[in-house]
């Protein structure tokens, strides 16, 4: 009975709360900032000191999420998966209350088990968190996972070679080191079980089928800097909730989804980049300018800061005539060099109005690259080709480009250029 009444307790304090903060007359954003380092701590301590089951805390974090969808402007079916998941290819910075409630739990039993106290030894430590989530079999589950880990051995995702990272194995490690790969088995068990409800949401799990994506990982400082229209956009783009019509249907808002350009089916992929009447008027000409600019720029300032000449500043001789970079080992001939390395003449120049034009060997072909850098002592040229595609589509717009410039880059050399 007592510890019901503690749990309605928090649950009312955090009704109260999130009521006050919404009430603060603040935007959105600095909302939620005051949800995630205000709120939740002031929470998590009497969910931690008591035993208040996890049915409360998913009440309370229910409560969380539905004002936290409306300060971030999104739509109320927004999945949680958005918010938490560290995984997703927009990774936002928030923390679930109900993760922290599971971590600071097995924290607390690891200490109570591991502690040197006479007294606490002779009596076996018991948390209660209800019938659904169990604290003592997620623990066991955790531990059985690390240990496996060690038996499978190291291994390495996605470009990173082998002795990249540093492994951590359960038998070497003890105390506050060993408790850590538990809290942090027990987050990877959270993130990979939204992963999994990601994957059976056929639209806003649609970010599952982006490998070639890059993730985008906000800050808090980025979020400052956004307006929150901005965020709001960013948001439901990825996971598909912008008001296209053929979402509008699906909401029971509209009654035809095609697009009013071309008479296609008008999506979220297609408003944004496969209509063929806004490609013909130039809409997303914009779009793809200003993206090239900021390349452009970046590679004009990354070729003033080249030094062709030598590398000795970068150059560490140990014992044994080799080189030691980050962590490996790699044989004194060994060079590690850039595209722009070897000459100081390079030339930028871009597909755009106010940057130069390119070079005649370009100008005398059909083909304009959207970035050429040329070096005419050394005869190279380099050819930069951007394309904005939906995230979908990547591996397929890469090959078209690919294939695009091939037969260029192949007169190129027979001209007697090194093309790339």
């Amino acid at each position: 009975m007592k510890d019901t009444r503690r749990g309605a307790e928090t649950l009312e304090l955090a009704s109260e709360s999130l009521l006050a903060i919404n009430k603060c007359g603040l935007q959105g954003k600095f909302k939620i900032w005051c949800l995630q380092f205000m709120l939740i701590p002031k929470l998590l301590w009497p969910l931690l000191v008591y035993d208040i089951c996890s049915f409360t805390l998913e009440a309370i974090e229910a409560k969380i999420n539905k004002y936290t969808r409306k300060w971030l402007g999104v739509p109320p079916g927004l999945s949680d998966v958005a918010m938490y998941c560290r995984k997703a290819k927009l990774k936002l910075p928030m923390k679930s209350i109900l993760e922290e409630y599971k971590c600071g739990k097995a924290r607390l039993l690891t200490m109570l088990e591991e502690s040197d106290d006479p007294v606490i030894k002779t009596v076996q430590p018991s948390l209660k968190t209800g019938r659904k989530w169990k604290v003592t079999e997620a623990l066991d589950e955790a531990k059985e996972c690390l240990k496996m880990k060690e038996v499978i051995g190291q291994t390495q995702t996605d470009r990173r070679g082998l002795g990249s990272t540093t492994a951590k194995w359960w038998s070497k490690t003890e105390g506050k080191e060993k408790r850590d790969m538990i809290i942090d088995e027990i987050r990877n068990k959270e993130d990979s079980t939204r992963v999994q409800k990601a994957v059976q949401q056929p639209q806003q799990g649609q970010w599952t089928n982006w490998d070639t994506a890059i993730q985008r990982s906000l800050t808090w400082n980025d979020i400052w800097h956004m307006a929150p229209l901005k965020i709001s956009f960013l948001i439901r783009s990825v996971y598909d909730l912008l008001p296209s019509n053929t979402n509008l249907v699906r909401w029971g808002k509209k009654d035809d989804p095609t697009c009013p350009l071309c008479q296609g089916r008008q999506t979220t992929e297609h408003v944004l980049s496969s209509c063929k009447v806004a490609l013909s008027q130039g809409r997303y000409t914009w779009r793809h300018n200003r993206v090239l600019q900021e390349l452009a720029s970046v590679i004009s300032t990354a070729k003033g800061e080249i030094h062709p000449s030598s590398t000795s500043s970068t150059v560490f001789t140990t014992e044994g005539g080799v080189k030691k970079w980050h962590g490996g080992l790699i044989p004194i001939n060994t060079h590690r060099k850039g595209l722009l390395d070897g000459c100081d003449d390079w030339v930028v120049s871009a597909d755009l109005p106010e940057w130069e034009r390119h070079p005649g060997v370009i100008k005398k072909t059909a083909l304009r690259p959207d970035i050429v850098i040329h070096s005419a002592s050394t005869q190279q040229i380099i050819m930069v080709e951007l394309t904005v595609p939906y995230e979908s589509r990547m591996e397929e717009a890469h090959a078209f480009k690919e294939g695009k410039y091939l037969d260029l880059t192949k007169e190129l050399k027979k001209d007697g250029y090194e093309a790339k």
